[in-house]
């Protein structure tokens, strides 16, 4: 929390509330280029964002959003029309008018109205909630966790990036709901006596048309290049390449078809995937894509223990050839 700011002219304050619990009640997202689309309670937060202005004409609510189990809200103050004001105080009244106006809700349609005694008394910068407001029954379970994030006094610099960052952040959540683990997965082509794990497009382990690719480390690139080509073309055509991409020849090959729109491939690695995996660079844009799957069938110890050693990339290399047979078995069978 940084608090300090000065008590004149204009003042951002950015602030981020959390659901209790994380629960995701507030919005749901459909698409990463659309802002969510709030449920009956997270209408209750813009409802009353949107009347700031009415209840204290020195607040203008400016970027704003109402994510599945949190919101971030940057507000502008200005401290020429109310010198006194208190955000502090501003944020516990605004967590607790929200809650009481979606208990109000209790699931409906559409938010309650604004309570005329808020509308008509209720002054931030008062060291207390107004008295119509305290005499209200409180809502009777807690949405918000009590902490949140308070930052305020940007420069120009970091205003712009803190509204790039309110207005990308449903396409930041679809973004992690794509890197999420798939753990302990039971698939016909997958070795049914090991524990697999993945990330990316779970639907390319339904194709029939999946192929290992093996190159080995004792010849170059160049001396590979017929069978990187090879490889190419089949993923031109449809097929699907099965590999580690460990050697010097695969990885080449790997940057060959992320080159190809409309190459997909998966990728197995011979260690373990973490509970919370984070993609590289290069990889993160074929899983936004659904081009990739990153698959793996061994155990979390195999991890602790350093992951990549020849006995693994041999098994890995097995379970490959065995996958796409198996691939190939189901769709004939």
């Amino acid at each position: 929390m940084n608090l300090n700011f000065a008590h004149h002219g204009l003042q951002f304050f950015f602030i981020t509330l959390c659901v209790e619990g994380r629960r995701k009640i507030l919005s749901r997202i459909v698409d990463e280029k659309s802002r969510p689309i709030p449920t009956p309670l997270g209408e209750c937060v813009v409802a009353l964002w949107r009347h700031l202005h009415t209840l204290n004409p020195a607040l203008t609510a400016s970027n704003s959003v109402i994510m599945p189990d949190h919101v971030h809200l940057l507000l502008i103050v200005n401290f020429d029309r109310d010198p006194t004001f208190r955000p502090l105080v501003f944020i516990h009244w605004f967590m607790e008018e929200t809650e009481r106006m979606m208990v109000a809700t209790d699931g409906g349609s559409a938010p309650a109205p604004l309570p005329s005694s808020i509308r008509n008394d209720f002054h931030p910068s008062a060291e207390a909630l107004p008295a119509g407001a305290r005499g209200r029954q409180p809502p009777s379970f807690a949405i918000w966790n009590r902490s949140f994030w308070l930052d305020l006094s940007f420069s120009s610099r970091q205003l712009k990036a803190i509204r790039r960052y309110i207005r990308l952040n449903p396409a930041r959540a679809l973004w992690k709901m794509r890197f999420q683990r798939h753990a302990n997965i039971h698939h016909p082509i997958l070795a049914a006596n090991r524990s697999w794990d993945a990330i990316g497009n779970l639907t390319l382990l339904g194709s029939p048309l999946l192929f290992p690719v093996r190159l080995t480390r004792k010849k170059t690139p160049e001396e590979h290049a017929a069978a990187i080509d090879e490889i190419v073309e089949k993923a031109r055509r449809g097929m699907i390449p099965v590999s580690g991409f460990l050697s010097p020849g695969e990885k080449e090959a790997l940057r060959r078809l992320k080159e190809e729109p409309r190459a997909r491939f998966i990728k197995m690695r011979p260690c373990a995937l973490p509970p919370h995996y984070d993609p590289s660079a290069e990889d993160s844009r074929e899983l936004a894509a659904d081009r990739l799957l990153i698959l793996s069938g061994f155990p979390q110890s195999v991890t602790d223990t350093g992951g990549i050693f020849r006995a693994n990339c041999l098994l890995m290399n097995d379970l490959i050839i065995e996958m796409c047979d198996q691939a190939q078995t189901a769709a004939f069978a």
